[in-house]
């Protein structure tokens, strides 16, 4: 920042243009990078004691992945009461609405974007992350068929040895072991949830059905579901694999990545790099210092240098060329406003669905009453299973008629720590036995919560806005005991 002696307020820094999506624990709005002229996203986060947790395993989960086929976080700016996330801003529309708008995918297309999710997950995997929230609303896909991984509150650093007890996420993509209350590797239940997902996108509804959540808790823990009769064999054989009932003989993301009908991402993955100077020679003619950029880069404060520096090199990764202090543009045109109140684009909070328009919804963590169905059914589908289904490793056993084709595999089991550089310090949170940050043993009223963020932060603080109140069409997570 210019100075270290002024707060930056969000005004200084941003020009928010609208409302993208409203969700339980906050607001996704578009805004404008006014030095830069960048279109960003800002997610802004109620701070409370059911939220810290979350908070911080997201900024921790974000500092550590660099993928791109993940969201990108520029900067972090904390309020007394909120968190505002800076990110990418991905134009487009989450996979949920786009199978439901627009029908199931192509297998063809479907093989591109379904190998660009598992190269995002396999990248958090090698990292000893789970996100452990797999699901259509958290994959965002833009109009050229490029997908970003997003929301990451529950993310949870996997240590070798350990399982998880804690029960988290979206009911209707738990595995069988989350179900019936075991102990779990987060990793595996990540590839269940690819499972769930990849059956979604290509039959335009879930594999476990029921008219009550017992029915589909059932369904689950059997591995009951149907493949239609114009899936390829290769598919309904991965599809089976993914849908291992045991863990231990489930496939890895890596066994994934290698089957037959996946399609490979390749990417070049970004890796640590000394700065870009002709990156700080244009933050400097913004009116930045140079020991201050460097200052916040090394230290990884994510405030409003390193937000800047983030924000022009991600422009730059983009193809822009940064000639001059005046030369860096929107790398989108801004798109008008959205007719309705919120446009459900790049958000992972939970989306808004019209009433014209059928409930794709699962049931969730503390239901809210009435649900319509859990799928949109589609007519007219013979179901059957595939002879030939290839397996994924000599070692797959290929069973005639059996909703589950067993991958052999063993690996490292989850546990549940990360840690966030930026807030680390100075914040407590409330103890659990499974969290996914470092926890104390107490936590203060939120008035001294937010008190910590500022000493910890005080630069980056900015006036509260004012938060519109709307009701959720989805009920939030919540950790079950």
């Amino acid at each position: 920042m210019a100075s270290n002696s002024k707060k930056k307020t969000m005004e200084s820094q941003y020009k928010v243009l609208f409302t993208l999506g409203k969700g339980s624990f906050g607001t996704v709005k578009l805004a404008l990078h006014l030095k830069t002229e960048a279109l960003v996203a800002i997610k802004t986060v109620e701070l409370n004691k059911k939220t810290i947790r979350g908070i911080l395993a997201e900024i921790a989960t974000l500092e550590t992945l660099h993928h791109p086929k993940i969201v990108s976080l520029f900067q972090i700016l904390v309020t007394s009461r909120h968190i505002n996330f800076i990110t990418e801003y991905v134009p487009g529309a989450n996979l949920f609405e786009i199978i439901k708008e627009e029908g199931p995918l192509q297998e063809e297309e479907a093989k591109v974007t379904f190998g660009q999710i598992v190269s995002a997950v396999k990248h958090c995997h090698s990292l000893d992350i789970a996100h452990r929230d797999i699901k259509p609303q958290n994959i965002l896909r833009d109009q050229g068929g490029n997908v970003k991984l997003i929301d990451f509150g529950l993310a949870t650093k996997c240590r070798s040895g350990t399982l998880l007890k804690q029960r988290c996420g979206t009911k209707g993509f738990y595995a069988p072991e989350l179900i019936q209350g075991e102990p779990y590797d987060a990793k595996k239940t990540d590839v269940w949830s690819l499972g769930v997902l990849l059956y979604f996108i290509i039959i335009g509804y879930y594999p476990f059905r029921g008219s009550t959540m017992n029915e589909i808790e059932k369904k689950i823990s059997t591995g009951t579901y149907d493949i239609p009769s114009h899936v390829s064999g290769q598919l309904e054989n991965l599809i089976h694999q993914i849908l291992t009932l045991s863990p231990e003989m489930r496939p890895s993301i890596e066994d994934i990545e290698r089957h037959p009908w996946v399609e490979k991402c390749e990417l070049k993955v970004p890796t640590v790099m000394d700065p870009d100077y002709n990156i700080i020679d244009m933050l400097c003619g913004m009116g930045f210092k140079t020991n201050e950029i460097l200052e916040s880069l090394q230290r990884k404060k994510y405030d409003e240098p390193m937000g800047a520096y983030l924000i022009l090199k991600y422009q730059v990764n983009k193809g822009i060329e940064l000639g001059s202090p005046t030369s860096a543009k929107p790398v989108d045109p801004c798109p008008a406003p959205p007719p309705s109140p919120a446009h459900p684009t790049i958000s992972g909070l939970p989306l808004k669905r019209r009433a014209s328009e059928p409930n794709f919804s699962l049931f969730h963590i503390r239901p809210s009453g009435k649900h319509g169905s859990v799928a949109l059914a589609l007519s007219g589908y013979k179901v059957a299973r595939s002879v030939s289904m290839p397996p994924i490793s000599p070692d797959c056993t290929n069973k005639k008629n059996s909703a589950s084709i067993r991958a052999l595999y063993s690996g490292p089991v989850a546990d549940p720590r990360i840690c966030s550089s930026i807030l680390e310090d100075r914040l407590s949170v409330p103890s659990d036995q499974d969290s996914d940050i470092e926890t104390s043993q107490n936590i203060g009223c939120v008035k001294r919560l937010g008190k910590s963020i500022r000493a910890c932060l005080s630069g980056l603080c900015c006036p509260q806005g004012s938060e519109g109140k709307e009701p959720s069409i989805h009920p939030p997570r919540k950790w079950l005991p």
